[in-house]
């Protein structure tokens, strides 16, 4: 039997791990244990998490790279579309393009992407329990904490959780604008972000990695991507960081580890 999320998964499968939704088609399932998958076409330089072009409907150039994204807006409290790809798709009989707002997504809503359809399914049980049903995997405290150090915990997670988010859309976006051993610029890296995700972004934690908080006039920290560059220093399993220095400028560059790898892992300047 195949893997649950490999394209041809059986909708017979004998068990499910925790996930928050489920997508289901006629000849696969895909189980959603992210908060925010792509749905496209995977070529050599660029992999998504669904693979529309391997399922029968989804044949064909009508299928974009990256052609649609699953989220939860942790604004909004629910899950949504965005429409990336140039041919759009439908929500209950409904086209959409891009450039429409997220779609919310309900339970039940029938998705149909490039002649492949398939159903958005929550679980039954509610978000915060599915939640919990992830948190009981880990490791329990012998100590319960107090009801303040607990609040604080919900905090941390959830800063953690939109953190990913972030880290997720700053890979796409690499993806999208750098060939395998490209690099990218922070100034031009965080300009596209502002124009693309500077209005969707959820919350300020979130936001405030498109704007310069500090007050410091020294260095780079008064430029308006100094927290996106320490952001990706975070996360060197996905960034790879380089910094060069021309007399008095100096200049930070990003890319994608999975393109440097692909590439010749030399900066071309």
């Amino acid at each position: 039997m195949a893997a649950p999320n490999s394209p041809a998964a059986s909708v017979d499968s004998g068990h499910m791990l925790p996930a928050f939704a489920k997508l289901h088609g006629e000849d696969f399932v895909y189980f959603m244990r992210q908060y925010s998958i792509i749905l496209g076409r995977s070529t050599e330089t660029c992999k998504v998490d669904l693979d529309l072009s391997e399922l029968g409907g989804g044949r064909g150039p009508r299928v974009s790279r990256h052609h649609a994204r699953i989220f939860y807006d942790f604004e909004l409290r629910h899950f949504a579309l965005e429409v990336i790809g140039k041919n759009g798709c439908s929500i209950r009989d409904v086209s959409y393009l891009p450039g429409n707002v997220p779609i919310k997504l309900n339970s039940q809503d029938l998705i149909e992407i490039a002649g492949k359809k398939f159903y958005f399914l929550l679980p039954t049980r509610s978000f915060s329990s599915t939640l919990a049903a992830h948190a009981s995997l880990l490791p329990q405290p012998t100590i319960l904490p107090n009801p303040s150090e607990a609040h604080d915990a919900d905090t941390e997670d959830q800063q953690l959780l939109e953190e990913r988010d972030v880290v997720s859309s700053i890979a796409l976006l690499i993806s999208d604008i750098c060939s395998p051993g490209e690099w990218v610029t922070m100034e031009i890296l965080h300009s596209e972000l502002l124009d693309r995700f500077g209005d969707s972004w959820p919350s300020a934690r979130v936001r405030r990695y498109l704007r310069n908080d500090s007050v410091s006039s020294t260095g780079t920290e008064d430029r308006p991507w100094h927290r996106l560059l320490l952001l990706l220093r975070k996360h060197p399993e996905h960034f790879a960081m380089s910094t060069v220095t021309r007399g008095e400028v100096t200049s930070e560059y990003a890319a994608l580890v999975s393109l440097i790898s692909l590439g010749n892992g030399q900066m071309n300047l």
